[in-house]
Formats: structure tokens, C-alpha cells, sequence
């Protein structure tokens, strides 16, 4: 063997234990490639290797974050990357910095503990009040885009009868039909008035330790093609007076873009403080969450078609079905305009939650009725309108 011979050997030897011994940049974790160095703490997105069966696709590459102090008690302000790409939506990119938003609002509460033990090793009489930081209900920030949609009450004060979801710091998506509601005795005005955000049971604005945020609407944008009462094209955005602050409690979020759902699996989550007992109308002031299926489209014509009316004849495109066959479970009274969501798997952070939004809950045939599923606006049909409103020239 000649000494060339014998040079390319000992190459490939060396190439083939640095592949095998040296760390590994990729850990796999149910059919994800969980990109992260071991120096990375955030797993801030995850490559699909596998089609998974249960767990959505995240529009997500690695992006990180340079190091940018190492002392925790100096501010952590680190300059957002741009997340625009060919071919990447407007609702995409908002996703992306809404995500790594809640990133660096981590990082934050991270620093901020450690600013906390540093200081109380060097001074022992220093006290640091850590705010949201611990000792929170667990439920607190597992919706924190819900936003209850209020009317001003005819007594003073507020009535709630429809739910929405926060998808930038000006807007919040719902159903066309909670654009007005009938005058009752109950309200002084049919137009809805105010978005609580934050808030986890309507009655004790305590319940997650500060107050929730009511934002003024300053405008009604109903989808130009929904004609009442018909149940066609029911969606619709409402503009706030001002911008709010993103938190633990309050968080947008993203939009689903495909109109399959396949990959997000079999199951979605839908949320509001509607109806939970159909015999007395009994209606919850904590937010109320519930599992249901996706429900193929064919079976769900053929189950609501004895329920065919001049309002409403037959799933289209941009409708999905949802709901449990067996009965007793699904969107009721006060649930309208809220979302039909599957949560985003991004590592447990001190910030809550963030979901994809898939559809917006709009009507059913009466209340958890087996075989009868409830049927929501698909979010992915109406992208080209949203973005329109919400990000005007992005």
C-alpha cells in the first residue's frame, strides 16, 4: 500500500469519528429534528423529518439570537432579525416574529431571576420584586390570545356573548355574526364596544393576578360577502383604539395557512366562556377548553343535511367541520367568534402558550348533539382578506 493509499485511509477514519463521536447537532424527538447546539438552551423551531401524525408543522427555521450580554442584570434588548422570504405571507412573517418575540420575553424573565440571585449573593438585604415570574396558576397564558368580546350592559357595566382571538396588537379575529347582536334588555347597544384580553374568568378579573386589558374597538371590518342570516362567509376583524402590550397573558396568535389539516392531526381545541349545560343554559364565567375531531367534510354534509335551510345548504370550501360524533362536547351560546386551535409545540416557556388558528367558531345544530358537529369559518380561505386589513402592504 502506497503512502498516498494510506493517507486517504487515516482522512476517512478521521472524517468517520468526528461524524460518530462528536456531539450531535440534531436530537430527534417524535419525528422532529429538534435543531439546537448544546450551548442553546430555546429550541426555537423544528424540521419535519418524518410526517408526523399528531404534532403541526411549524413554518419555523433556527434562528438564534447573538450573544448579546453575559451580565443579566443589563437590559436585554437585542435587534429583531427580518423574517421576510420569498414566497413567505405576511401572516408567516408575523408568526415568526410573534414567536421569537416570546423568545426574547423569556430570556428576559431568565436574566431577570438571575439578576435576582446575583444581587442577594452580593447584597443580603437586597429584595427584588420578580412580578409575573413564578407562583402563577398553571392555567394562566395557555390561551392568552382569547379576547371576550363585550356590549355595554344596560345596567352598567359589561355583557360578553362572543369570543375572538388576538392575532396582531391591533386585531382580533371572530365571526361575522358577533359584528351586532340582537337588542335585548340586557344591552344599551346592539354593537359591541370593548375586547377583554388576558382574562381567564369574567366575573373575578383577579384570577391571574392582574388585571386583563380592555380594548376599545375602534372599528368593524365584516367580510364583504356575509349577508345575515346567512351562514356563509361569517368572519369578521375588529380594530382596537390602540396597540396592546404583549404578555404571558396576552399573546397573538398565528394563522393556519393550508387548507389541509393533515399534518396538524386528528384533533383541534376550541375555547370560549359559552354555554357549558344545555338544560339550563348555564353559562361559564371561567374560560372553558374542550377537545374535538376534524371532521371529514362528506360525512359532515351527510350528517347536517336533514338541517338544509335558505341559510344554510351544505359545507363549502371555506368552512370546516368540528365537533365529537359520540355527543357532549362542542362549541355552544357565547362560543361564537371564538377559534378552533391546535397548539404550537415550542418549549415550555415563563410567557404561556401559542396555537395556530384554523377556523372560527360559527353555528351548530343545537349544543353537543351526537352526529351533529359544529362548523367553523376555515382561517386558511380568508388569508388574502386578513392580511389585507390587518397588514395592509407587507
Amino acid at each position: 500500500m502506497s503512502e498516498s493509499d494510506k493517507i486517504i485511509i487515516k482522512c476517512f477514519i478521521v472524517i468517520f469519528l468526528f461524524i460518530t463521536v462528536s456531539p450531535a447537532r440534531y436530537r430527534y424527538k417524535n419525528n422532529y429534528v429538534n435543531n439546537r447546539n448544546e450551548d442553546d438552551q430555546w429550541v426555537w423551531g423544528y424540521v419535519v423529518n418524518n410526517k408526523p401524525k399528531n404534532k403541526p408543522t411549524l413554518p419555523l427555521t433556527p434562528v438564534r439570537a447573538k450573544k448579546y450580554h453575559t451580565d443579566p442584570c443589563r437590559p436585554y434588548n437585542p435587534p429583531q432579525p427580518s423574517f421576510r422570504a420569498p414566497g413567505r405571507r405576511p401572516c408567516e412573517i408575523k408568526c415568526y416574529e410573534y414567536i421569537w418575540q416570546l423568545k426574547i420575553r423569556h430570556i428576559r424573565n431568565q436574566r431577570l431571576e438571575k439578576c435576582h440571585i446575583e444581587m442577594e449573593r452580593s447584597m443580603p438585604n437586597f429584595n427584588l420584586a420578580l412580578g409575573a415570574i413564578g407562583g402563577h396558576d398553571t392555567e394562566a397564558g395557555e390561551f392568552p390570545h382569547m379576547g371576550a368580546i363585550g356590549w355595554q350592559a344596560s345596567s352598567g357595566g359589561w355583557v360578553f356573548k362572543c369570543g375572538s382571538s388576538l392575532i396582531s396588537p391591533t386585531f382580533v379575529l371572530t365571526a361575522g355574526h358577533c359584528s351586532r347582536a340582537v337588542l335585548d334588555t340586557s344591552i344599551s347597544d346592539p354593537v359591541p364596544k370593548i375586547v377583554r384580553l388576558g382574562d381567564k374568568n369574567i366575573i373575578d378579573v383577579y384570577t391571574n393576578g392582574f388585571l386583563p386589558i380592555d380594548a376599545m374597538i375602534r372599528r368593524i371590518i365584516v367580510h364583504p360577502f356575509y349577508r345575515p342570516p346567512k351562514k356563509y362567509y361569517d368572519i369578521a376583524l375588529m380594530e382596537f383604539e390602540k396597540p396592546v402590550e404583549f404578555s404571558k397573558f396576552v399573546q397573538p396568535a398565528c394563522l393556519w395557512t393550508k387548507y389541509n389539516t393533515s399534518s396538524l392531526g386528528t384533533e383541534a381545541i376550541l375555547t370560549g366562556w359559552g354555554v357549558v349545560e344545555t338544560t339550563g343554559k348555564t353559562i361559564s364565567p371561567e374560560l372553558q377548553a374542550a377537545v374535538v375531531d376534524f371532521i371529514d367534510t362528506s360525512l359532515c354534509d351527510q350528517l347536517l343535511y336533514p338541517s338544509c335551510n335558505r341559510n344554510w345548504c351544505g359545507v363549502r370550501d371555506n368552512q370546516i367541520c368540528a365537533g365529537k360524533l359520540a355527543g357532549g362536547v362542542d362549541a355552544c351560546q357565547g362560543d361564537s367568534g371564538g377559534p378552533l386551535q391546535v397548539q404550537i409545540p415550542l418549549p415550555i416557556t415563563t410567557e404561556g402558550n401559542m396555537h395556530y388558528i384554523v377556523g372560527v367558531t360559527s353555528f351548530g345544530i343545537g349544543c353537543a348533539l351526537p352526529n351533529l358537529p359544529g362548523i367553523y369559518s376555515r382561517v386558511s380561505m380568508y388569508l388574502d382578506w386578513i392580511e389585507s386589513v390587518v397588514w395592509p402592504g407587507m
